[in-house]
């Protein structure tokens, strides 16, 4: 890995700040720093999961779908409800 002096990486730093925004790539960025999950392909966070030993790609909120009817059926939502 080579490291170098800002100026030598970017250039002009000035043509960098004047360069046009793109809000979609922005809004990505944005929401992996809020979430702290990595931002990249699916092949890159893949390859982080299997370094890490963590599951790092973004999952649907909440319990899965099966569990939830499943506590339906036993009547354990209703645990603490007053009937009227």
């Amino acid at each position: 890995m080579r490291v170098a002096p800002l100026i030598e990486r970017v250039g002009r730093f000035a043509e960098l700040l004047g360069m046009a925004t793109d809000l979609a790539l922005f809004a990505a960025l944005r929401d992996a720093e809020s979430t702290g999950r990595p931002l990249g392909s699916d092949a890159f966070v893949a390859e982080l999961e299997q370094l890490t030993g963590r599951r790092l790609q973004r999952r649907a909120a909440g319990r899965k779908a099966t569990e939830r009817t499943e506590q339906l059926e036993l009547g354990i939502g209703e645990i603490g409800k007053v009937s009227p």
